[in-house]
């Protein structure tokens, strides 16, 4: 009796120490949080920065990106190293990944961390990665003074697919400094050739003293695709915004191709 008790009692123990070792890896160091920022790119590219914390010091971080959306050519569809970078120590970070092209149909970034840390007991690193992404716009802007001395700004923010609609978005502004009064207008179109599809707005005509503006969101200008573009069934579409001050005008637009590439 007493024999066989002690078999029980070390073959719970071999248990118990196993579910022992697995606690302590399961509290393995890991990355706690890691989130992306952009800027909108005006032609020159757009800043992408990170922040990236973890629940132990961390030695050293990979930093990989890659572009998803437009899909690019296939040799640049896997990630690119950027850099190391290392918080010396810290838990956390925060860092410029470098600059990057925006798109009219706003561009997808993937961005990967791989970070370091530690393992004294071993005399060796163990690692924890991470991933999350962010967008980039690079809208068609055409602002500044004319002849007026007002100031005006054409702006197509972005022409995108969201899964549903093709989407026409952006807005006009004029701001008037020189204390009397000036006449606004404008107009907002949106077409679609394969379909005869066509959204035309003209804005309200305004005598203003301050500021006069309009977006496009205020007029509905977006086609329905009823769901995912299907193969060999294209969207050709277009877009007109133009603001017009006592003659001076400023125009944003052009025209993009929504293909099955372009489903999310």
């Amino acid at each position: 009796m007493f024999r066989r008790n002690f078999t029980t009692i070390a073959i719970a123990a071999v248990i118990a120490s196993l579910l022992l070792i697995g606690v302590n890896n399961s509290n393995a160091a890991s990355i706690t949080s890691l989130s992306v920022s952009a800027t909108t790119d005006y032609g020159a590219g757009a800043s992408i920065s990170a922040s990236l914390s973890a629940d132990e010091d961390i030695q050293f971080i990979d930093w990989w990106i890659k572009q998803t959306y437009p899909k690019p050519k296939k040799d640049d569809r896997d990630y690119k190293k950027l850099f190391t970078s290392s918080p010396y120590g810290g838990t956390s970070i925060s860092v410029a990944l470098g600059s990057f092209d925006g798109h009219i149909k706003i561009a997808e970034y993937s961005v990967k961390a791989v970070v370091w840390f530690s393992d004294a007991e071993n005399n060796t690193f163990i690692s924890d990665t991470s991933t999350t992404s962010t967008s980039v716009y690079k809208p068609d802007v055409d602002s500044g003074t004319k002849k007026t001395g007002i100031y005006g700004l054409s702006e197509l923010t972005s022409h995108h697919f969201d899964g549903s609609y093709i989407v026409m978005c952006g807005y006009v502004y004029a701001y008037n400094y020189l204390g009397k009064f000036a006449n606004g207008s404008g107009r907002f179109r949106h077409t679609e050739a394969e379909r005869g599809l066509r959204l035309e707005q003209d804005l309200p005509g305004a005598r203003f003293k301050t500021t006069y503006s309009h977006c496009t969101s205020d007029y509905g200008m977006f086609f329905s695709t009823g769901g995912a573009i299907q193969e060999g069934e294209p969207w050709e579409c277009s877009t007109y915004l133009r603001l017009v001050v006592d003659g001076d005008n400023w125009f944003a637009g052009g025209s993009n191709r929504f293909t099955d590439e372009d489903n999310r």
